[in-house]
């Protein structure tokens, strides 16, 4: 594993087009970040529970809809909160530490692949990794997802410190334990087993006998404690067995049994959820344990070309846990941990994964640096093989959303730079020389460009959000009488964010019936059909009205009915009113 003094052979440009890169991502990664509403159940939790926290004062216990919260520590509930005061109550605040920790986990993936590899790896790596579509996504979400890949990102570049420092430097070893204490703070156990367990894998993997010792494991349990007890020693204190319950039970318990004890689930996330790089990185993959090249001659028998392709593999696999493999080494364990540890979870999400995308964008850089050096290898089957899908893949792309933009009525203009940008993509393809940073460079700056484009224009177009209607006329009117939504929980953060108020949910006809018992002006958001089944003769008057989409999320067996004019008209207006209202 090479060792490079910090900072000191890195070049000055290099560092230059690295933080420029970082200013343009954070750019594209914060374009239009309030306009599309939470994307994800668990957005609610992070964005409602810490306007909750601003709303009561409660710094220590996170609550959602009036209920206690034990899912995760509080360190995120913290950031989103800072936020807020910081930039106002809005979505863009709620978000803007995930864009900050993605924006972060690039500067650190090239320190990273330069300390793995070399400077040219480290920058490639730089280049790839906001494009890889996970990476993109997850950064403009409110979820705890970011923060974590960050710090398990963290605590491995400091190990990988360590480790090329021969575990001689101490400071290493308490920047390790403490990110992993701070990643712990964020999201929970991950934080410690991702990086934990890929370190071990790795000393055990190079024969260090020593790693006990030179982990001072003792000094690390004494970081890790300071950071993480505290907080549950005071949620312990505060809410007794019901929080020991929920901890033990669902947060341990639930997630680790199975009814089926196995899939291929992440696996599949792993490829298709970090495309075109992971294309090239299966490549890489392939080539590194020796899969590819088959005995082709025909004078030896099927089996013993078998037992020669077989012996390939076992030598490819063996090599790679020789001395000046080691960064490999430590990339691939990283990624199996990755596997292993989600495949054995209950729940399945893609954006688990996450942790995952530095150590396919530092492989695939690899891959692209080796063959600025070596440009035979353009004509590897495999690399073309690769190149040929991703110009289809965008091309495609371009043409899919073209036919889309052109088939919806009324489009706003700003939605045809979306097939414009990927046809670009595609286009540099073609025209590249195809090596490293000429290939890696414009299929990274088309891909951001075009994320940025569909979560900003697209999404936001094709999106029902009228809270932000309704908060509009609340906001201009300097309303401060109460707020209420009749069961449309999730919508109550919503318009909290939007309004800076507080908004209460209405459960029953009893608690509205209470809510409306008053001689002060009130506000109420409710759906058509409750209103007329249950409240039809309640004297308010609507203001104003709105729809919602009443299909939360498309099937993969329906998305190919959206190619056609008729069934996409159909989704788009598949909808149910609200309507926001006001005693008289």
């Amino acid at each position: 594993m090479p060792s490079l003094p910090f900072f000191s052979a890195i070049k000055p440009t290099e560092k230059f087009i690295v933080c420029l890169w970082m200013i343009f991502c954070f750019l594209v990664l914060s374009y239009k970040l309030g306009e599309v509403p939470p994307y994800h159940a668990d957005e609610n939790f992070y964005v409602e529970s810490s306007l909750s926290m601003i709303e009561s004062g409660d710094y220590i216990t996170p609550v959602y809809h009036e209920k206690k919260r034990f899912a995760k520590p509080i360190l995120y509930y913290w950031m989103v909160v800072s936020s807020y005061e910081i930039f106002g109550i809005s979505l863009s605040s709620a978000r803007l530490p995930s864009v900050l920790f993605g924006v972060l986990s690039i500067g650190l993936v090239f320190l990273l692949g330069c300390r793995l590899f070399d400077n040219r790896v480290g920058l490639l790596s730089a280049f790839i990794l906001p494009s890889i579509y996970l990476h993109f996504q997850i950064s403009r979400w409110s979820t705890t997802d970011m923060a974590l890949s960050f710090f398990v990102l963290l605590a491995l570049y400091f190990f990988v410190l360590l480790f090329q420092t021969n575990f001689q430097k101490i400071i290493y070893i308490y920047l390790f334990y403490f990110s992993l204490g701070l990643g712990f703070m964020v999201k929970g156990p991950p934080a410690i087993l991702i990086p934990g367990l890929t370190a071990f894998g790795f000393l055990v993997a190079t024969k260090r006998k020593s790693w006990f010792v030179d982990m001072r494991i003792g000094r690390g349990f004494i970081i890790l404690f300071i950071l993480i007890v505290p907080w549950f020693a005071a949620m312990l204190g505060m809410h007794g067995d019901e929080f020991k319950n929920h901890i033990v039970g669902n947060e341990i318990k639930n997630r680790l049994v199975h009814e089926t004890p196995f899939s291929f689930y992440y696996f599949g996330v792993l490829f298709r959820y970090q495309l075109p790089w992971s294309l090239f990185f299966l490549f890489a993959a392939l080539k590194q344990f020796g899969f590819l090249g088959f005995p082709s001659n025909k004078e030896i028998k099927f089996t013993g070309r078998l037992n020669k392709w077989v012996g390939n593999i076992s030598s490819h696999i063996k090599l790679l846990f020789k001395e000046g493999n080691e960064s490999v080494l430590l990339c691939y364990i990283w990624i199996l941990i990755c596997l292993i540890l989600f495949t054995l979870l209950r729940v399945e999400h893609s954006r688990y994964m996450l942790p995952s995308c530095a150590a396919v964008a530092i492989l695939t850089a690899k891959l692209f640096a080796g063959i600025e050096k070596n440009r035979e290898e353009t004509g590897e089957f495999g690399f073309k093989f690769s190149i040929v899908i991703t110009f289809i893949i965008l091309l495609v792309s371009s043409l899919l959303t073209g036919i889309g933009v052109f088939i919806i009525d009324s489009i706003p203009t700003k939605l045809f730079v979306l097939p414009v940008l990927l046809f670009l993509g595609a286009l540099s393809i073609a025209f590249s020389c195809r090596s490293g940073l000429s290939l890696v460079f414009p299929i990274a700056l088309a891909l951001t460009l075009t994320m940025a484009s569909f979560s900003g224009d697209v999404l936001p177009y094709v999106s029902r959000y009228p809270m932000k209607k309704f908060a509009k006329h609340i906001n201009q009117e300097k309303f401060n009488g109460p707020i209420a939504v009749y069961k449309l929980g999730s919508h109550r953060a919503r318009l909290g964010i939007l309004t800076g108020r507080m908004v209460v949910t209405l459960h029953s006809p009893y608690e509205m019936e209470e809510f409306l018992r008053t001689n002060q002006k009130v506000y109420l958001v409710i759906k058509e059909s409750d209103w007329k089944k249950e409240f039809y003769a309640t004297d308010l008057e609507i203001i104003s009205k709105d729809q919602i989409g009443n299909i939360t999320r498309m099937k993969p067996k329906g998305i190919t009915s959206l190619f056609n004019k008729k069934e996409l008209r159909k989704v788009l207006n598949s909808t149910e009113t609200l309507y926001f209202m006001s005693n008289k």
